[in-house]
C-alpha cells in the first residue's frame, strides 16, 4: 500500500473507530442502567460542624468501648459513605467517618488543600471526643492522613493504618494519570462508566450500592482541584512526621497505584507491609478481610503478612 493509500485508510478509519466507541458506549449506559441506585442501610447518625471554608460533615458510629476507635478518611472522588459503608456496617468499633471538604455533605466555599482537609479531620476528632483513635487513609486518605498526623502530632492517634496508599504521588506516570484523571473520571463520562460497568461485573452482588456510590461522585471541580493537591504531595521530605505504629496494606491486584510504589512508601516510614489479593478499591471488593484487619488490629503485627479477599 502506498503511503497516500495508508493515510487514506486511516483516516477512512476514523469514523468506524468513533462509531464503534460510541455504540460501546451505549452498550455501557444501558449495563449501568439496569442496576438501580441503592443506598445501603447504614448505622449510626451525621454530625455537622461549621468552619470557615463551609462545613465539615461526619458519620458517628458507636462500637466497643473497649477498643481504640477508627476514624475513616476517604479516597479521590468518593465520600465518607461510598468510601467505607462495607466497614461502618460490618465493624464493631466505634467509628468517625469523615466526609472531606467538599465532598458528600461536607461544604467548600474555597479550592481544596490538603492542609484544610486534615483540618476538617482534626475538627471531627476533637468534636467527636475520642481519645485515642487510630487513624484509616484509603487512597488519597492516605496523604490526608499523614497531613492530619503532622499538624496534630502523632500522640492524639495510637495508630495509622493506610489502605492502598502511596506516601508521594510526583512520579511523571502518575502526575500524567491524576491530570487527565478529572476529565476522565468526571459524572457519567466514558471512561466512568466503562470502569462502574467492571467494577459491576466484578462484584454483581452488591449492583446497586455500587451504582448508588458512583451518584455520589464530586464534580470535575473538586476532582481537578484534588487530583492537583496529589500531583503535587510528597511526604518523604517530612522530617518532622515520626508516625505511630503504622500498618501499610498494598493491594496487589490495585490498577491505580503501583504495587511497587505502595511498598516504597511503607519501608520509607518502615511501617508493617500486609499485602492483601485485592483491587484498588478493596474496602468495597475484599471487605471480610478489610474488617478483619480493622477489627483485630492492635498496634501489633496482624497474623499473616498476606491476607486473601477470599
Amino acid at each position: 500500500m502506498t503511503m497516500n493509500g495508508t493515510r487514506a485508510f486511516a483516516l477512512a478509519s476514523v469514523p468506524a473507530a468513533a462509531g464503534f466507541a460510541w455504540q460501546q458506549h451505549r452498550r455501557n449506559l444501558r449495563a449501568v442502567g439496569a442496576h438501580p441506585a441503592q443506598a445501603p442501610p447504614l448505622p449510626g447518625y451525621r454530625r455537622e460542624l461549621d468552619a470557615s471554608w463551609g462545613s465539615v460533615t461526619y458519620r458517628w458510629v458507636e462500637g466497643d468501648p473497649d477498643r481504640p476507635p477508627l476514624v475513616l478518611v476517604h479516597g479521590w472522588g468518593k465520600t465518607s459513605d461510598s468510601a467505607w459503608w462495607p466497614v461502618i456496617s460490618g465493624c464493631d468499633r466505634t467509628m468517625v467517618v469523615v466526609d472531606l471538604p467538599g465532598h458528600g455533605r461536607s461544604l467548600l466555599h474555597e479550592p481544596f488543600s490538603f492542609a484544610m482537609a486534615a483540618g476538617a479531620v482534626h475538627r471531627a476528632v476533637a468534636h467527636s471526643g475520642v481519645q485515642h483513635p487510630v487513624l484509616v487513609g484509603h487512597s488519597m486518605g492516605g496523604p490526608v492522613a499523614l497531613t492530619t498526623l503532622r499538624q496534630m502530632g502523632t500522640t492524639v492517634f495510637s495508630g495509622l493504618i493506610a489502605l492502598a496508599t502511596s506516601a508521594y504521588w510526583v512520579r511523571p506516570q502518575l502526575r500524567m494519570l491524576m491530570a487527565m484523571a478529572p476529565y476522565a473520571m468526571a459524572p457519567r463520562s466514558p471512561f466512568l462508566i466503562r470502569t462502574e460497568c467492571a467494577e459491576l461485573r466484578l462484584a454483581p452482588h452488591i449492583a446497586g450500592q455500587i451504582a448508588w456510590s458512583y451518584t455520589r461522585r464530586p464534580g470535575r471541580r473538586l476532582l481537578d482541584e484534588t487530583a492537583t493537591a496529589l500531583r503535587h504531595f510528597d511526604a518523604r521530605e517530612w522530617t518532622d512526621l515520626p508516625l505511630p505504629p503504622t500498618t501499610w496494606v498494598v493491594a496487589t491486584r490495585d490498577g491505580v497505584l503501583d504495587t511497587a510504589h505502595q511498598l516504597a512508601s511503607a519501608r520509607h516510614f518502615d511501617a508493617e507491609i500486609v499485602e492483601l489479593d485485592a483491587p484498588h478499591s478493596m474496602v468495597v471488593h475484599a471487605p471480610e478481610a478489610v474488617i478483619e484487619l480493622l477489627e483485630n488490629w492492635d498496634g501489633a503485627p496482624v497474623p499473616s503478612a498476606h491476607l486473601s479477599s477470599q
